[in-house]
């Protein structure tokens, strides 16, 4: 069933850790809004599927099996299946993912 939500209805953050807030799962994808405060971080994990970043707000570090890549609002991100992604905030951040698979 198609959807329509804002990224603002969706927001929410939480001091404990990095909080994933699911808006679609369909049968190929997730949509899911990450919300990170600053110091929180995703540690870098492996799963099948592509993903696809997308920064709405604030500046971090996407972690990949290399090092450390500095990101910020406006910016997309592409992880093809079975490489390592990650994120750390900086500042308070928000990224939508797409995960297939």
């Amino acid at each position: 069933m198609m959807q329509i939500k804002s990224v603002g209805d969706l927001t929410a953050f939480s001091p404990e850790k990095a909080t994933k807030n699911l808006f679609a799962k369909g049968e190929h994808c997730r949509v899911t809004l990450w919300c990170l405060e600053s110091g929180q971080s995703i540690e870098p994990h492996i799963h099948a599927g592509d993903h696809f970043w997308s920064i709405q707000e604030g500046e971090g570090f996407y972690l990949d099996g290399e090092g450390e890549h500095k990101v910020s609002a406006g910016q997309m991100i592409f992880a093809p299946e079975g490489e390592p992604h990650g994120m750390r905030a900086v500042e308070k951040m928000t990224f939508i993912s797409v995960s297939a698979g």
